[in-house]
């Protein structure tokens, strides 16, 4: 199969003349024409003539380079379309031959919704597994990070400030009131990217489109977007999990408040609905039958009737679950560990369960109150990270994680994998190991700190093991801390409302380094802990305003540097390697890079024959 990302698939997108030329020259094509070097000698008694000849000859080479770019521009996309034309009859076949896809049936899922609906609020709750699925995207991120068209074409790049998404014209509201299934338009989509940085401060997202000084509805189903300065990471954040589109309608009728916390409220553009919730027992989705997007026997997906999903399964209830036929599903998306598919594997047999590694830029952290007394004194901080022991901590996790630094490693190349980490202090063992207590134990020292004022470490009640581990590791250098346990809605809140010292919680990445920016840059969204250095700042801001892998690469790893070194804001020990386990009948599940492909793979799959009624 020929290589097909962001970029090869851009070609088939409309360019300007001004776009065109600046990807010939990015490919070297007619590089002699687009050089425009003199002919002539430099005298300055050249006659006008042969000037003017000069001039018309730089024209037509010009002219000629621009013809012979479009010709091969044109020549790829009808390759690649050929070729995917082509892969996607392949796939019908092999389909058709599976005895697939089928239609209809209910997908068993474990859920729960955190009593949130808003798509631009999601980072508070589980809202990723309940209600997802009714919202969609302009564009989404699907595996290896591609940037992939979803509502909208993907992107004109007119320059690197400017570009033009255009709207697919088969795109509704679903047919409930206050929308009633009419065109989603550009100017819906404005609303929708605009409203990610208004001033509420659930609106975590604010800080990836800061850079943008326009959105705008040039006609029905045509967006343009302004960048006020070059921002490498814009289409990106405008295709990651939280860029799902909510209605202007309803909010401009009940507000961002009711629009939160009333599920009545839920009415998107995605392939399900919201048909029945009764909290603490089960949500009920449906099948949106005006779904945009098309399945390969001609109708529309998804070929599944709809979701429910089922509240309250600890762990031991979810596997008794799993095995006893009740959910398709032993995670989904997130987690996933080796050792609980393996149970089932013992316990229901080899054939009961598909294993589908699934990386995602999700992970643990520690997350540090840098106001907040002892945490005020870097010091303080720095000798916790050299005491957490990152291995320990990663064991508690049975395969599920690895080490990770402030960038998860899957986000290449600017994420630190193990062999770069255990250079640095706090991610080392043995003898080193011992070095970088007896540093802590020094650091704490000369922070003068007082014992008995330090406040208790929140703990997610599903990180109770590994804030176990922590309170050890502190503990080797002299620092006691008590643990509290919280439920993930009070851990969530204290989080947001920044009132907590020091809480161990997920930490959401993206698809790009940038999320430091969001992560650590004074004041932006979640910069839970109030961490501000001026230079970090600084240095955030190059990052996204730089472009090229290399230059980007280079001041990322002085930033992870710097943090590790020198100011330990968080603590960072974890990112997730999740393996889903799912039913040997649910076909047409892939691995993807986070949660927001799950509306565009799961609309894919199907329950084959083997599945029992």
């Amino acid at each position: 199969m020929a290589e097909r990302n962001y970029w090869t698939r851009m070609r088939r997108s409309r360019m300007s003349r001004r776009g065109l030329l600046k990807a010939s020259a990015r490919a070297g094509v007619g590089a002699a024409g687009l050089a425009l070097v003199g002919c002539g000698d430099d005298d300055d008694d050249a006659q006008p003539a042969a000037a003017e000849a000069q001039q018309q000859q730089q024209e037509q080479q010009v002219a000629q380079a621009e013809q012979q770019a479009m010709q091969e521009q044109q020549q790829a996309a009808t390759a690649d379309e050929q070729q995917e034309q082509q892969e996607a009859v392949a796939q019908a076949q092999a389909q058709q031959q599976a005895g697939g896809p089928r239609r209809g049936g209910m997908v068993q899922v474990w859920g729960e919704d955190g009593g949130l609906f808003d798509p631009a609020v999601t980072i508070h709750g589980g809202t990723d597994a309940s209600i997802f699925q009714c919202f969609d995207f302009i564009n989404y991120m699907d595996e290896g990070n591609e940037i992939t068209d979803a509502m909208a074409e993907l992107p004109e790049i007119v320059d690197e400030l400017n570009f033009i998404y255009q709207i697919k014209p088969d795109v509704y509201w679903q047919d409930l009131p206050p929308l009633n299934g009419r065109q989603f338009t550009a100017d819906d989509a404005v609303f929708g990217y605009e409203r990610f940085g208004q001033d509420n401060p659930e609106f975590v997202y604010k800080d990836r489109y800061a850079l943008v000084e326009k959105f705008e509805a040039v006609d029905e189903l045509t967006m343009t977007v302004k960048a006020s300065e070059p921002f490498a990471p814009l289409l990106v954040a405008m295709s990651e999990t939280g860029a799902l589109m909510v209605a202007r309608d309803i909010v401009d009728q009940f507000g961002d408040a009711e629009v939160s916390s009333n599920p009545d409220l839920v009415v998107g553009t995605g392939s399900m609905m919201l048909d029945s919730r009764e909290p603490d027992v089960e949500t009920v989705l449906k099948r949106n039958p005006n779904y945009y997007r098309a399945a390969p026997d001609g109708g529309k997906l998804p070929y599944f009737d709809g979701y429910n999903v089922i509240w309250g399964l600890d762990n031991a209830n979810r596997i008794a679950q799993y095995i006893a036929g009740n959910l398709e599903f032993l995670w989904l998306q997130w987690y996933g560990e080796l050792s609980e598919i393996e149970t089932v594997r013992a316990e229901a047999g080899e054939d009961s369960i598909v294993a589908v590694p699934n990386p995602v830029a999700f992970g643990l952290a520690t997350h540090i109150h840098v106001n907040r007394e002892p945490y005020t004194d870097p010091r303080v901080r720095l000798a916790l990270h050299h005491a957490v022991n990152r291995p320990g901590i990663i064991a508690t996790t049975l395969g599920a994680g690895t080490i990770g630094g402030p960038v998860a490693e899957t986000i290449a190349p600017y994420g630190w994998g193990i062999e770069q980490l255990s250079q640095n202090a706090g991610y080392r063992e043995g003898a080193e190991r011992e070095a970088d207590l007896e540093e802590g134990r020094k650091l704490l020292e000369a922070s003068g700190y007082d014992p008995s004022t330090v406040p208790p470490m929140e703990v997610w009640d599903w990180a109770s093991d590994q804030g176990q581990v922590l309170q050890q590791n502190f503990r080797e250098i002299g620092y006691e801390v008590e643990i509290l346990e919280q439920t993930t809605n009070d851990c969530l809140a204290a989080r947001q409302n920044h009132e907590f010292s020091m809480i161990t919680l997920g930490q959401q990445a993206a698809a790009d380094p940038d999320l430091l920016y969001n992560d650590l840059h004074t004041g932006a969204g979640q910069n839970y802990g109030e961490f501000s250095d001026p230079e970090i700042d600084a240095m955030l801001v190059k990052g996204r305003t730089t472009f090229g892998t290399e230059n980007r690469k280079a001041i990322y790893d002085d930033i992870q540097t710097k943090l590790l070194e020198e100011h330990a804001p968080r603590l960072w020990w974890h990112w997730s390697l999740p393996t889903i386990g799912h039913r040997p009948w649910l076909q047409g599940y892939r691995p993807t890079p986070g949660i927001t492909p799950t509306n565009q793979v799961m609309n894919a799959c199907w329950f084959d024959e083997t599945r029992p009624t």
